[in-house]
C-alpha cells in the first residue's frame, strides 16, 4: 500500500492516534489529525507536529478531501462524520487494518469480552520461552501499527483486539483467531448485545480454510456464530469432550487434534485459578500446539505464569480483612466472576461510567455474598436502584471514601473487593489509575494498622 503523497485523515489522537500519524508521516503521507480535545491537550503531539499539515478539533464535518481515513478505537465508526465520508466512497479503516498491510507475518488474533489480556499475555510468555520471536500488543501495551514499524524483529504476531478495532477491519486476516466469550458490554456504543457480537465476529470474516478459529464452545453468542466460520474450529470447554480442541476435567486440560493425538495438561496455579482462567488457559494450549510448541514449555510456563495487576489481586491482608483490586472488571460479567471467587462476607465496591447494561445478573450473587455494596461515580444511582431491596448500599464520592467505608463496616473474615461493573472514565483516566488509587488507600490502612501494633 503506497502512502506517500496521500492524504490521511487520523481519528482520534490517543497512543493509537499518534502511533499511526507517525507511521503514516515515516512514509511520506500528510496527515490532518481529529480530536475531540484542543491541540494543546494531546499529549506527544509535539514531537510530530511539524509534519501534520493540519490539526483540528473533531466537529464531525472536517473530513473532506482525504484519500483515507484512519479511525481510532475509541471512536465510534457510527459518527455521522465518518459516515458521511464513507458513503462518498472515502475508505475508512481502523488501525490494525493499515498495520496489517505492511506485514506478510501472520497473526494471532485474541478477542473477547473477558480475559483477553490474560489469554495473550499467558500465550506470549509461552511463545517468548518456546524461542518464537513475537510482537505483542494491539488493545494491550503497544499498538500493532508500532510494532509493524519493526516488522523484521518479529517472526509472527499476536495482538489483543477489541471489537472497536475489529469494527474498521476489511481485508485484515488472522492466521489463528481466538474468542474467548461475548457478555454484556459497550452496550453505551452498541445498538444491543447482538450488535456487540457481531462485531467480535468479525475477526473470522476474512479466514479460509487454511486458517484456524479457536472457539468457546460454552458461549452462545460464539457458538451461533461458528455456522459462519469457514476456518477450521477448535473448541474450548469446561463442561464436556469435545472432538478438536480442549476439554477440562479435575484439575487436568486435555488438548485432542480430531485425528486421535491427544496430550494432558495439569491447571493449578493459584495465579490462574476460577473458571474462567481455565477458558483462557485451553484457548492457550490450542494455540501454542497448533504453533507445535513443545509440550513442556506449555506446562512450565503455566504452572510459573504470574497473575495480572486489577484482575481478582490480592493487595492485603489487613487484620483478616482481605482486600482484592478487580479494577479491571469493567462489565457485569467480570463482577460475576469475580464474586464466584470469593469465601466469606464481601464488601463490593461498585459504580464509575455506566455501560447501559443490566445489572441484573448480579442480583443473586449480591444477594448471597454481598453484606454491603458501597457505590460511586456516574453510575451509582442506576446502581442503587438495582439492589436497594436486597442489600445495604453506601454512596461515597471518591476511591479513599470508598475504602474507608469499607474499612468501618469490615470485620475479620471479610473481604473488600473492587470489582466496578462499569469503566473509569468518569473519575479516572482508566481502569489502571482507579486500581492503583484503591491499592493506596488500601495499603495507607495497612501502614497505619501496622503503626498501631494492631
Amino acid at each position: 500500500m503506497e502512502l506517500k503523497g496521500k492524504n490521511i485523515a487520523v481519528i482520534g489522537m490517543g497512543n493509537t492516534g499518534l502511533a499511526t500519524a507517525d507511521f503514516v508521516l515515516k512514509r511520506g503521507g500528510r496527515v490532518a489529525c481529529y480530536d475531540q480535545k484542543p491541540v494543546s491537550e494531546i499529549k506527544g503531539i509535539d514531537r510530530m507536529k511539524s509534519g501534520i499539515t493540519m490539526i483540528d478539533a473533531w466537529d464531525g464535518n472536517a473530513l473532506g478531501g482525504c484519500d483515507l481515513a484512519v479511525v481510532s478505537p475509541g471512536v465510534p465508526m457510527a459518527l455521522k462524520g465518518i459516515q458521511a465520508v464513507k458513503s462518498k466512497g472515502t475508505e475508512v479503516i481502523s488501525e490494525v487494518e493499515l498495520a496489517s498491510r505492511f506485514t506478510d507475518k501472520k497473526i494471532i488474533g485474541i478477542t473477547g469480552t473477558n480475559g483477553k489480556t490474560t489469554t495473550v499475555t499467558l500465550l506470549g510468555q509461552i511463545l517468548n520461552n518456546a524461542g518464537k520471536k513475537a510482537g505483542v500488543g494491539g488493545n494491550i501495551g503497544t499498538p500493532f501499527i508500532q510494532l509493524v514499524e519493526h516488522d523484521r524483529e518479529y517472526a509472527l504476531y499476536l495482538l489483543e483486539l477489541s471489537s472497536y478495532q475489529l469494527e474498521g477491519i476489511v481485508r485484515f486476516r488472522p492466521w489463528i483467531a481466538g474468542l474467548l466469550n461475548i457478555t454484556d458490554d459497550h452496550l453505551d456504543r452498541y445498538k444491543d448485545i447482538n450488535d456487540y457480537a457481531k462485531a467480535k465476529l468479525r475477526i473470522f470474516m476474512n479466514q479460509s480454510v487454511d486458517d484456524y478459529a479457536v472457539i468457546n464452545a460454552e458461549d452462545r453468542y460464539t457458538v451461533k456464530g461458528k455456522r459462519n466460520i469457514m476456518s477450521r474450529p477448535y473448541c474450548f470447554t469446561t463442561s464436556k469432550r469435545t472432538r478438536r480442541g480442549a476439554y477440562y476435567k479435575n484439575g487436568e486440560i486435555t488438548f485432542i487434534d480430531g485425528s486421535g493425538y491427544k496430550t494432558i495438561f495439569t491447571h493449578n496455579n493459584p495465579s490462574l485459578s476460577g473458571m474462567h482462567n481455565v477458558q483462557n488457559t485451553m484457548a492457550c494450549i490450542i494455540i501454542a500446539k497448533l504453533l507445535d510448541i513443545p509440550d513442556g514449555i506449555i506446562q512450565e510456563t503455566i504452572n510459573s505464569f504470574k497473575g495480572l495487576p486489577h484482575r481478582i489481586e490480592l493487595v492485603a491482608d489487613v487484620n483478616g480483612i482481605k482486600y482484592y483490586d478487580d479494577s479491571k472488571a469493567t462489565n457485569v460479567d467480570a463482577v460475576v466472576v469475580a464474586l464466584r471467587t470469593m469465601s466469606g462476607p464481601v464488601i463490593l465496591i461498585m459504580g464509575g461510567r455506566d455501560k447501559e447494561g443490566d445489572y441484573s445478573p448480579l442480583s443473586g450473587l449480591i444477594k448471597e455474598k454481598v453484606k454491603l455494596l458501597v457505590v460511586m461515580g456516574e453510575a451509582k444511582e442506576r446502581i442503587t436502584n438495582a439492589f436497594r431491596d436486597i442489600v445495604r448500599i453506601l454512596p461515597v464520592d471518591s476511591m479513599e471514601s470508598a475504602v474507608a467505608a469499607a474499612v468501618h463496616h469490615a470485620v475479620r473474615g471479610d473481604s473488600v473487593l473492587l470489582s466496578p461493573a462499569c469503566s473509569s472514565f468518569d473519575m479516572f483516566l482508566d481502569y489502571k489509575q482507579r486500581g492503583e488509587m484503591f491499592k493506596s488507600a488500601v495499603m495507607n490502612i495497612n501502614r497505619s494498622a501496622a503503626h498501631e501494633g494492631l
